[in-house]
């Protein structure tokens, strides 16, 4: 079991956290603004934490929404209690730069969580890029992580014996592309996963093992893919702007059910190793 998981039996709900390597906390489920354009984005965020409790959002520079999320947690006076994550491709010392102009974008004053979009580019310019940020911590970055690393990326930095330690590796992760053993890696030296893609873009809905498992639960495919998340000790961060899936999502943290651990087990006989992705992106994982 991970050492991330919730204990059996946990009443969770969306502003459950777990612990991080630095000492703090970050919440347990979050909403992905991957596709939230514009305006709308102000509107879906709005739903997500009014409506239903969601606390932690994550956005990128890539997404090119950081100046709506930004003007959601201004207007709602909300900010305090939000966890808010963004991500630079930017490379060697101009990431830095990018992070700052991000947040004179949003209107705010720092970022709970900073991540390096993907490990492109090359150790230089991975470890560059890597010093520059930890100059924003504590202040206008609370936390620093990883995207789309692989191991050996995490080694790499690792061994640069950096200030600011990772708190995270946001990977694609689910059922079909479980991706154990770059977890347990993480998991060995306290850095959690976060899971994109955790539904798989609803690319294995039909499949007849998960659609039993989901009869059985008396759940929706969705909320027994999430539930696998976040009792395998992942963070996930399911992406929507539509409020019923919004909400149909967050109970599967806060509905108050577990999968039983023979459940657990077949929706971990799923996994198909690289050929379960569904995000090309995540081959940087293999990035030299």
């Amino acid at each position: 079991m991970s050492r991330f998981a919730p204990a059996a039996g946990s009443k969770l709900t969306l502003a459950s956290t777990l612990p991080l390597i630095d000492g703090s906390t970050m919440p347990r489920f979050g909403i992905g603004a991957w596709e939230m354009t514009g305006p709308s984005t102000v509107t879906a965020l709005r739903s997500a934490v009014e409506s239903i409790g969601y606390k932690h959002i994550d956005t990128a520079q890539y997404y090119r929404n950081e100046s709506y999320v930004g003007q959601y947690a201004r207007e709602s006076g909300r900010r305090e209690e939000l966890f808010i994550t963004t991500k630079t491709f930017s490379k060697g010392a101009s990431a830095a730069k990018t992070i700052e102009r991000s947040l004179e974008a949003a209107g705010l004053e720092y970022w709970d969580l900073v991540l390096i979009h993907a490990p492109d580019g090359g150790k230089k310019a991975r470890l560059e890029a890597w010093e520059g940020l930890s100059e924003l911590v504590p202040h206008k970055v609370k936390r620093l992580g990883v995207s789309n690393y692989g191991e050996h990326h995490i080694k790499e930095l690792l061994d640069s014996k950096p200030r600011v330690l990772p708190v995270c590796n946001q990977i694609e992760c689910h059922p079909f592309f479980a991706q154990r053993s770059l977890r347990s890696y993480c998991e060995s030296q306290g850095i959690v996963c976060q899971a994109y893609c955790p539904l798989a873009r609803q690319e294995y809905d039909s499949d007849p093992t998960l659609q039993s498992v989901a009869q059985s639960a008396g759940k929706t495919v969705a909320q027994v893919m999430l539930r696998w998340s976040i009792q395998s000790g992942l963070v996930p961060l399911p992406k929507s702007s539509n409020e019923g899936r919004q909400r149909e999502n967050a109970e599967a943290l806060a509905g108050g059910w577990e999968l039983t651990k023979e459940q657990m087990e077949t929706l971990d006989g799923l996994d198909r190793g690289k050929s379960g992705a569904v995000e090309v992106q995540t081959m940087s994982q293999e990035a030299p």
